[in-house]
């Protein structure tokens, strides 16, 4: 959907904030057509985020790059042999979980944003129904993993498009969807929050009232954690190396937490750091129609000029592959070049 303001993200604030009557929530789109959940992972990494939000950072975050995610890869989707179920599983557990540990680790003193993960696909982009699950089966694992939030609108209207053929909601030959896929999105992420919220103040009294009867009285003592991540989930974890695994990661964080001296931060009246966390002078996510080649080469020119630092062995480049996919980017065309 080529307008951000009629995708489900816009959607979703108007929905959200409407039925509180206020403005709640503000939700960015940092959507990048043509793109999958490691170009995510870099801008959460690098905090390429809208000025403002730059600020402070996300309070959640979503991935919503299951389509993207579920594409086969290139160099197996031609071959009859090949089980694809398996690749776009690894594939899309592998991307995912990256994006997921970058997310969680993106401002390691103060409470980690929310990660969301959004299953919005159905298909079509290979022939086996397995295969075109097997993301929906990576995020779920994922989300128990690291105690995530998993959403599948595929699972609120797969009945309805592949059992009764109604296809309002999908489009059988091809992965873009229509208008009512994007507000019947919006319409379950908003129901799976409010079920989410309804949950967490649940178990959030009940933590209560067992802590203040089983200690006699409520000491208002807050525990000190740690941002405390499990060993990424592989294939090559064995299920004897779990216990050795888990208390690594475990001291990591410990080791993190001081080494970065948390409990010396500056903050502000609401708890946020007032530091820039982006590690680069600037960064962008190159893309057609977007900061493409004009801007790049602007850009360097520029910073060529002011640093006094000529530009000798890099160019941009702009190639386009399988007809669609544009890849615009700044690189060197000799060997061994830097660039300052």
């Amino acid at each position: 959907m080529q307008n951000f303001n009629c995708a489900w993200p816009m959607r979703l604030q108007l929905l959200i904030n409407q039925f509180f009557d206020m403005d709640l929530v503000k939700v960015y789109n940092l959507g990048v057509g043509g793109t999958n959940s490691g170009v995510a992972t870099n801008m959460v990494k690098y905090w390429m985020y809208p000025t403002e939000l730059a600020k402070v950072g996300p309070d959640v975050v979503v991935n919503s790059y299951s389509t993207n995610d579920s594409l086969p890869p290139w160099d197996l989707k031609d071959d009859p042999n090949a089980d694809l179920a398996t690749a776009v599983l690894d594939q899309a557990r592998n991307g995912l979980q990256q994006f997921i540990r970058a997310a969680l680790t993106s401002n390691r003193c103060r409470v980690p944003p929310l990660v969301v993960h959004v299953d919005d696909y159905l298909g079509p982009q290979q022939v086996f129904l397995l295969g075109e699950m097997s993301y929906n089966t990576a995020m779920r694992q994922l989300a128990k993993w690291y105690d995530t939030f998993a959403i599948s609108y595929g699972e609120v209207v797969r009945d309805i498009s592949w059992l009764e053929g109604d296809f309002t909601f999908f489009n059988k030959n091809d992965v873009h969807f229509s208008n009512w896929a994007h507000q019947t999105i919006a319409w379950s992420i908003g129901f799976a929050s409010l079920e989410l919220l309804s949950t967490f103040c649940d178990d959030g009294f009940a933590r209560a009232v067992y802590n203040f009867n089983s200690t006699g009285g409520d000491h208002n003592k807050i525990p000190k954690y740690y941002l405390y991540l499990p060993p990424p989930l592989t294939r090559e974890l064995l299920r004897k190396d779990v216990e050795d695994k888990y208390a690594e990661a475990l001291k990591s964080a410990q080791e993190s937490y001081v080494a970065m001296a948390c409990f010396n931060k500056t903050t502000g009246g609401d708890g946020n750091e007032l530091e820039d966390r982006s590690p680069c002078i600037v960064s962008w996510i190159a893309t057609p129609g977007g900061y493409g080649v004009p801007q790049i080469s602007h850009f360097m020119d520029r910073h060529s000029k002011n640093s006094g630092v000529p530009i000798q062995g890099w160019k941009t480049e702009n190639q386009l592959a399988e007809g669609w996919g544009n890849k615009i980017g700044w690189v060197a065309t000799q060997s061994d070049e830097q660039q300052r």
